[in-house]
């Protein structure tokens, strides 16, 4: 559902991530994403959530399962959303904790290409929180979020061929 494009951003470029959730009165709430992995085949995403976040994610995947995540590559502002489906939750571990720590090493070589300052650099990698949990998504819908004239436009699945999972 991934397009192979995008799982490669998604892999090797973006450097930040934020996740919209809602309880059942729709209450929104915004979660910063620690890290994530998507599957070869980009059907699922694993997003990986500070322990600040886990009560209240959980609750809401529980609740209605509906996710929204937005991934940026710092720099360039190049920006997609994937909206999914909540399949599973779980404690994080080693893999996820290594994989945020490459998270924000991409994240310090953006904003050190912008600013050379290494005090603001550590300071924005330090944002980034050590994951707590792991949220498994299954993916119905990839946006392109670049600003620009096709902000908002559907990529995955091709418009003609989307179902509406809202």
């Amino acid at each position: 559902m991934i397009p192979p494009k995008i799982i490669r951003f998604l892999e090797e470029r973006a450097s930040f991530g934020f996740a919209a959730t809602h309880d059942g009165n729709l209450v929104p709430y915004g979660h910063k994403v620690s890290g994530w992995q998507i599957d070869p085949a980009g059907r699922t995403l694993a997003a990986f959530f500070p322990p600040s976040s886990a009560t209240r994610l959980v609750e809401a995947m529980l609740d209605n399962g509906r996710i929204a995540i937005t991934f940026e590559e710092v720099g360039t502002h190049e920006t997609y959303q994937i909206k999914g489906r909540y399949l599973s939750h779980r404690p994080a571990g080693p893999t996820e904790i290594d994989i945020t720590g490459r998270g924000r090493e991409r994240l310090g070589k953006g904003v050190r290409a912008m600013f050379r300052d290494d005090r603001l650099v550590d300071a924005l990698k330090a944002s980034i929180p050590t994951p707590g949990v792991v949220v498994e998504i299954e993916v119905d819908e990839v946006f392109l979020q670049t600003p620009g004239p096709d902000a908002g436009s559907r990529i995955a699945p091709p418009p003609a061929a989307a179902t509406s999972t809202r």
